[in-house]
């Protein structure tokens, strides 16, 4: 399994997340309750694969945070643990590049899958996502983008946005449909730009809201 490295302000979770994931067969785990404990701990080969991190309290602490672990270790995956779902903080933390967000109640099951699903380059979000669209879109798409109609994307870029609503990586969107990584890329370039959209999660909720897709695997 991969190496991974737990980032949790209190003791007792970075304890608790570290017997988990050995348990779960991942390998030297490596934990620490600040990002400058963890640098201090972890250096050239030793840097770990992935981070799961447990200590953003608000939104305006992922830029910083995201910034700092990307000096330091730029192939790094980031996964956030959230105790509870909020899109705004969802929002940026895709929007800095993290990997994935996740809820501190998910099973040690859901977690292993979705650290696996992370390591094979992929995204992955909370199970109850999709269920809470509806109350909670407004607080992470400008009104502008409510506004967009369908038929200004063309029939390839909503095969493309349906992909991603579902969670693949320009990647995998390269392989299904059978061209460059880099022509899946411009693809979701024009779709961020016809819908006024900052980043993909945005797009993607924007098009479960509108109805472009229908249940959406976010």
């Amino acid at each position: 399994m991969s190496h991974v490295a737990v980032l949790a302000s209190q003791s007792l979770v970075r304890a608790g997340l570290v017997s988990l994931l050995t348990s779960l067969e991942f390998e030297d785990v490596a934990e620490a309750a600040t990002l400058d404990d963890l640098m201090q701990r972890t250096s050239g080969d030793e840097l770990p694969e992935m981070l799961l991190a447990n200590l953003v309290p608000s939104a305006a602490d992922v830029s910083g945070l995201m910034h700092a672990i990307e000096a330091w270790a730029p192939s790094i995956k980031v996964v956030f643990l959230s105790s509870y779902l909020d899109i705004n903080l969802l929002s940026e933390c895709f929007a800095h590049g993290a990997s994935g967000y996740l809820l501190e109640e998910l099973s040690a099951e859901a977690l292993q899958k979705s650290l696996a699903l992370v390591s094979a380059g992929e995204k992955v979000y909370p199970s109850g996502l999709a269920s809470v669209l509806a109350d909670r879109t407004k607080r992470v798409i400008d009104d502008t983008l409510c506004q967009i109609k369908s038929g200004d994307l063309s029939t390839r870029e909503i095969g493309i946005l349906r992909l991603v609503a579902d969670g693949r990586s320009n990647k995998v969107i390269a392989t299904e449909l059978n061209i460059a990584e880099s022509t899946a890329k411009l693809h979701l370039r024009n779709i961020l730009r016809k819908l006024n959209a900052s980043n993909r999660t945005q797009a993607a909720l924007w098009a479960v809201q509108s109805g472009v897709v229908g249940d959406a695997k976010l």
